[in-house]
């Protein structure tokens, strides 16, 4: 005989896999003040062009990342914040609006609009800091070599490679000459 059974309950968006859709194509849509407001991915040249303006986000970031504890919500939300200037034209270049609609958000919508931005965008400015991190790893890691290797080198042409011979007993002038063989 058959039994129904209960569908288990979809997982939490944070619990589960993004989608292969989520991951080509992240954009999500807000709805403020009745509004349907789309958040979206930075296209290639246009992360590229947003690279100068967020460089001391990225600064920031790595900086995170090389500490010694995972950073807290409020840490990133501190970095974000000392680097507004710069990020707020990129949130409204991301929602395709200008920085004047973003003024007239309330504390809790223009939030959400952050989150959702750096839910969309956040990935470029840490894969640009742990790259960062990565390669000043693999920077030090080169020089530890090259300064071993040089210190190695420097011992092994700098000093002599046998043991310098005795004085001579006997000088020239002294010793009688030596007899050929016959």
């Amino acid at each position: 005989m058959a039994q129904v059974v209960q569908k288990a309950a979809a997982a939490p968006a944070a619990a589960r896999e993004p989608s292969d859709m989520e991951v080509l194509h992240p954009e999500r849509v807000l709805v403020l003040g009745g509004e349907s407001v789309m958040v979206r991915e930075y296209g290639n040249v246009e992360w590229l062009r947003a690279l100068p303006v967020a460089e001391p986000l990225v600064a920031a970031i790595a900086a995170l990342l090389a500490g010694e504890q995972e950073p807290s919500y409020e840490v990133a939300l501190d970095a974000i914040a000392r680097h507004s200037d710069g990020l707020i034209p990129l949130i409204a270049q991301s929602v395709n609006r200008d920085v004047a609609w973003l003024d007239t958000l309330s504390p809790g919508e223009f939030e959400t609009v952050l989150m959702t931005w750096w839910g969309v965008n956040g990935h470029f400015f840490v894969r640009r800091a742990s790259n960062r991190q990565v390669i000043e790893q693999a920077s030090a890691v080169m020089k530890a070599k090259a300064v071993a290797l040089a210190a190695q080198t420097a011992l092994s042409a700098g000093g002599p490679s046998t043991p310098p011979s005795s004085p001579m007993g006997t000088s020239a002038a002294t010793s009688a000459p030596t007899p050929s063989d016959s």
